[in-house]
């Protein structure tokens, strides 16, 4: 009987084999190499030997003596987008991308970002910056209505077959929130959602310490990438979408305090020391502000940086940025920029002891948008608590 029979071998044609599963010599495409702009900084041989070509302009996470292919490797995944991003899935997918090779995520759009101008080129890529960059090529729009509404986009034929033609910055943007770049005037803006943005803007505008500046988008560019039902959803759960212009450029790159943190201790440093040293004030008045703001999202890649790409060297700190996290409803905050276990209040009211910052133009503000009435009394009371030092 059928159910007395052995289990039946199924029979594959090795030329299916062969055809779905190409040799490992195709897949990784040796050898590989890593260019800033169109200076050859490392090459990637067949066996994974890496040669440095240029150690002053590599990524800071790969300044070391000897770099192997797993820390070349390392330093791919984390230029792309997290599978936690919102949205994340349906950008993959729309590309057939792995979800969890992000390494490969990286090499099917070259590695190229807006943070920096570093990219990679695979033997057989005849490409230079001037073709590739994504500073002044056109985008794949499309990519972007998907990064920023989740909305479901058929993609041609051509674009999935030529992998090398996928050209969005959206595979290695950062961060949580549904966003998307877009070009308006010659300028790069990244839209996201994120109300909160701009009540921080306000408050950091007002304490004069350097930031990001965002602004709410208008309705005529809502309705360019977002849907109706999209839009709808959004303020209905009462966010808002924002835009702030881009800050790095094909000269100025940024160095996350994640990459800064590795290259230190790759020379015994620590990170954090380096960091004060590198601009005091600055770093002081970070502390303050997330305190005041009670942001809980400082991480390791939201704050670091410039660095010339002419040189490779560190010429400051990057304005603060990402405070769609700020205004958190609890207390007891920890800081995430100092070595030490430390509260944000505690780290604040350090730095505003030596800072003596003149706090009491928060307290003239009117309530800025987004915040409730709770909220914005938990800003001025944080102002007050460092005020009265």
């Amino acid at each position: 009987s059928i159910r007395n029979s052995p289990p039946r071998k199924r029979e594959y044609s090795k030329s299916l084999i062969r055809d779905s599963y190409p040799q490992k010599e195709r897949i990784l495409r040796w050898p590989m190499q890593l260019l800033l702009k169109d200076i050859p900084l490392l090459d990637i041989q067949e066996n994974g030997t890496c040669t440095i070509l240029d150690f002053d302009r590599l990524p800071f996470s790969l300044r070391k003596e000897n770099i192997t292919f797993i820390d070349f490797i390392e330093w791919a995944s984390n230029r792309t987008l997290s599978i936690g991003r919102s949205f994340a899935k349906e950008i993959l997918n729309a590309l057939r991308l792995s979800q969890t090779n992000r390494y490969a995520v990286c090499k099917a759009c070259r590695g190229l970002s807006l943070e920096d101008a570093y990219w990679i080129r695979q033997d057989g890529d005849k490409r230079v910056w001037e073709e590739v960059n994504l500073f002044q090529n056109p985008l794949s729009l499309y990519i972007t209505e998907i990064s920023l509404s989740g909305a479901s986009v058929r993609c041609s034929g051509e674009t999935l077959d030529r992998r090398q033609d996928i050209h969005t910055p959206e595979l290695t943007t950062l961060g949580a929130s549904a966003k998307g770049w877009i070009r308006k005037n010659g300028s790069l803006y990244l839209h996201k959602v994120g109300k909160y943005e701009i009540p921080a803007d306000r408050i950091l505008t007002a304490l004069d310490i350097p930031h990001i500046h965002y602004r709410i988008s208008s309705e005529e560019e809502l309705c360019s990438y977002l849907t109706e039902e999209r839009r709808e959803w959004i303020e209905s759960v009462g966010d808002a979408v924002v835009n702030a212009e881009l800050f790095t450029s094909q000269e100025v790159s940024m160095v996350t305090f994640e990459e800064f943190q590795i290259f230190c201790g790759n020379y015994g440093l620590d990170a954090y020391e380096e960091a004060e040293k590198a601009d005091r004030e600055f770093y002081l008045k970070m502390q303050i502000a997330d305190y005041i703001l009670n942001n809980n999202d400082r991480h390791e890649q939201n704050w670091g940086f410039f660095m010339e790409n002419a040189t490779g060297r560190l010429t400051g700190y990057c304005p603060l940025f990402d405070h769609d996290h700020a205004f958190a409803g609890y207390s007891h905050v920890f800081s995430q920029t100092r070595r030490e276990q430390m509260t944000l209040y505690e780290s604040a009211a350090a730095a505003q002891k030596e800072l003596g910052m003149d706090l009491k133009r928060v307290e003239e503000m009117e309530r800025p948008e987004f915040l409730t009435e709770e909220q914005w009394e938990g800003v001025l009371a944080r102002n007050r608590r460092l005020k009265d030092l």
